[in-house]
C-alpha cells in the first residue's frame, strides 16, 4: 500500500532519470511489484493454474534492460509473513478471493470483460510464483536474495549498507524507511523519477525544514501505513502540521486526546511497534550471511530484553508492580498433576505454508 499521497507531495524534489544514469552502479528491484504488473497480462491462466510466462517474461525484459545499460540488477523477494501486517494481509486475502467469486460468476455469465477485470483484481503472487523467477534468475547468472520479511527492509538495508547504489520500486513505503535513493515508476523504456532523501529540506510542497528522519518517520505513520491504520481525519497535509508543531509522536497523540479527536485506547502503544518495525525489522546481510537487524539494537537494551527488565516493544523499562498489587501464592495450592507425554492429547496446529523461504535455501550471495 505505502504512504498514501506521499509521492505527489515531494513532486518538486521527483527527477527524471534514465537507468543509462546508473551505468556501473548495482540496484536492487523490489521483484513482487514486477510480478504484479507482469501478471496482469495473464492474471486469467494464474487464477485457474494453467502454464503461462508472461508474468516471468515481463520481469527479464526489464532485467536485460538494466544489464543491457550496465546495470547490475539484484532482485530482492518477499520473504516471511510479518506479524505487524497479518491483519492487512488477511484484508487482501479476502478480497483476492471476493473478486474471484466475481469473476467465475461473470465467466459463466459470458461477460469475459467483467470476468477479465476481476481475475486481474484476484491474482495472487504466490510462493511458487516467485519461485518460477527464481529458477531463470539462476540460469541467467541474475543477484537475487530472499528477504526474512518485507523486501521494503532489505532493499533499505542494501542501500544503507551501500551494497547497492539505489533502489527500484513502486513503494513509497522505502521513504519513511529511510532509503536514500530510490527510482519509482520505472517503465519499459528505462525511464522513472529520482528521488534522494538528501533534497528533502529542499521539497516545495511540504516544507521539511527542521525535521529529522524520525520525524518523517513518524509523520508518515500518523498519516496511516500498513502497520497501523490512521486515526480519524488524519491525512499527510494534518499528520505533518501536528509533526512540525510538536516534534515527536507521543506529544502529537496528547493532543489529540485532549482535542475532539477519537483516539484507540492502545492507538500508542500499536505506534511504538509500528515504529520499531520499520527501523529494527530483520534482513539479511550477504557479506557476514547472517540475519541482522535493519538498525543496531545496542547490547544494554538488548540484555535487558533477554532479562525481561524492558518491554520488548518500547525498549523501556517495566512499571513497577505496588506491594498492595502482587499477587500473593496460596502456599497450600496443590499443584496440578501432569499425565505423561505419551498420554496427553496431541494438537497439532497449522502450518503456514505460503512463506518463499519454504521453497529452497537462501544462497550465498554477494553483490559487489
Amino acid at each position: 500500500m505505502g504512504i498514501q499521497g506521499l509521492l505527489p507531495l515531494l513532486k518538486s524534489i521527483m527527477v527524471p532519470i534514465h537507468i543509462k544514469e546508473l551505468e556501473g552502479c548495482s540496484v536492487a528491484i523490489d521483484t513482487y511489484s514486477w510480478l504484479h504488473k507482469g501478471a496482469l497480462s495473464c492474471s486469467t491462466q494464474l487464477c485457474k493454474g494453467l502454464p503461462t510466462s508472461r508474468h516471468i517474461e515481463y520481469c527479464m525484459h526489464r532485467v536485460n534492460l538494466l544489464r543491457h545499460h550496465g546495470v547490475k540488477p539484484v532482485l530482492v523477494f518477499d520473504g516471511g509473513l510479518l506479524p505487524m501486517k497479518i491483519e492487512q494481509e488477511n484484508k487482501r486475502a479476502r478480497a483476492r478471493k471476493e473478486n474471484l467469486a466475481r469473476a467465475v460468476e461473470h465467466e459463466s455469465c459470458g461477460n469475459s470483460a467483467a470476468a477479465y477485470e476481476c481475475y486481474q483484481k484476484a491474482v495472487d503472487i504466490s510462493p511458487s510464483i516467485a519461485h518460477e523467477l527464481i529458477m531463470v534468475l539462476k540460469r541467467e547468472n541474475v543477484c537475487y536474495v530472499v528477504a526474512p520479511y518485507e523486501a521494503d527492509a532489505q532493499m533499505t538495508f542494501l542501500a544503507i549498507s551501500k551494497q547497492v547504489d539505489a533502489v527500484i520500486t513502486e513503494d513509497s513505503d522505502l521513504i519513511p524507511f529511510g532509503c536514500p535513493r530510490v527510482i519509482f515508476k520505472m517503465d519499459k523504456f528505462g525511464q522513472g523519477v529520482e528521488f534522494k532523501s538528501s533534497m528533502l529540506q529542499q521539497n516545495k510542497e511540504l516544507s521539511f525544514a527542521g525535521f529529522t528522519k524520525q520525524m518523517l518517520l513518524e509523520m508518515c505513520i500518523l498519516s496511516g501505513c500498513d502497520y497501523l491504520q490512521s486515526v480519524p481525519g488524519m491525512g499527510l497535509r494534518r499528520a505533518h502540521a501536528l509533526m512540525k508543531k510538536f516534534k515527536s509522536y507521543d506529544k502529537v497523540i496528547k493532543h489529540l486526546r485532549y482535542s475532539t479527536v477519537s483516539v484507540p485506547p492502545l492507538y500508542e502503544e500499536s505506534f511504538k511497534k509500528a515504529i520499531l518495525t520499520f527501523q529494527c525489522q530483520r534482513v539479511y546481510d550477504p557479506i557476514t550471511e547472517d540475519i541482522v537487524h535493519l538498525s543496531d539494537i545496542s547490547d544494554n537494551i538488548a540484555q535487558g530484553i533477554a532479562r525481561g527488565d524492558l518491554d520488548p516493544f518500547t525498549q523501556m523499562p517495566f512499571q513497577a508492580v505496588s506491594d498492595g498489587s502482587q499477587l500473593a501464592l496460596d502456599r497450600n495450592l496443590q499443584l496440578k498433576s501432569f499425565k505423561p507425554e505419551s498420554e496427553r492429547k496431541r494438537l497439532d496446529l497449522p502450518v503456514q505454508k505460503n512463506l518463499l523461504t519454504n521453497y529452497f535455501c537462501i544462497l550465498d550471495v554477494t553483490f559487489s
